[in-house]
């Protein structure tokens, strides 16, 4: 093989993996990161063996940030799983009460407040205050 395809080759694996890299870091939000300990250890080596002490401040706060805002993230997803679950379990709830009224649910709809409407009539469906809640 000669010196100019080894090189090639050498090249556009080093630049596949450098793409890699940078995709996983863009899903993690460590992009930043990254590009702050890139830079440290190339273009602003010298600076950064001078205040090696600022330098790993910096990094880690970096660091420290996108571990916070996966935590924010995660507690987001948490409460949206959440709160589809007491969704779903009030319409399950509303459609069971309904089928009790003996409501006809050929053309189960909601509002957009959530409400069971009465196929027959369009509105939603009052439960009446003497209802009796058996699951609440």
């Amino acid at each position: 093989m000669s010196i100019v395809a080894i090189i090639s080759l050498c090249l556009t694996a080093g630049l596949f993996i450098i793409s890699f890299i940078f995709k996983v870091a863009g899903k993690l939000r460590l992009t930043i990161p990254i590009v702050c300990l890139l830079l440290f250890g190339t273009v602003l080596n010298k600076w950064a063996g001078e205040h090696e002490t600022l330098a790993y401040t910096i990094l880690f706060s970096l660091l420290g940030l996108t571990v916070l805002s996966w935590i924010v993230s995660l507690v987001k997803a948490i409460r949206c799983k959440r709160n589809e679950k007491h969704f779903e379990d009030d319409v399950a709830w509303q459609i069971r009460r309904a089928r009790e009224m003996g409501v006809p649910l050929d053309e189960v709809q909601f509002n957009e407040q959530g409400d069971l409407l009465d196929p027959r009539t369009g509105v939603p469906i009052v439960y009446g205050e003497d209802v009796q809640f058996k699951d609440i």
